[in-house]
């Protein structure tokens, strides 16, 4: 059995691939950070901006679970085309 020779391109994911790790690391992050404005909103007796950051928090999370379908998708190579570039 003969070793497969390495790749030369220096980029492991393709830029769509990339795309989409880096916008699940920012909608987990930004996850976290929601979770605090809503404890900062109740601590200051805002129960209207703690339901809004509620909102956001939501619609974020669904997005997040979204998005990791897309990356296992264009992972997988089912999406996008599955290349480097």
């Amino acid at each position: 059995m003969q070793e497969q020779p390495h790749s030369s391109d220096p980029h492991p994911l393709s830029n769509l691939a990339y795309d989409w790790v880096t916008l699940i690391q920012n909608k987990a992050q930004a996850l976290v950070a929601y979770d605090q404005y809503i404890k900062d909103a109740e601590a200051a007796g805002a129960a209207e901006c703690a339901a809004f950051f509620r909102k956001v928090h939501d619609a974020d999370k669904a997005h997040l679970a979204e998005a990791k379908q897309h990356l296992v998708a264009v992972l997988q190579g089912t999406m996008g085309g599955g290349t480097t570039s």
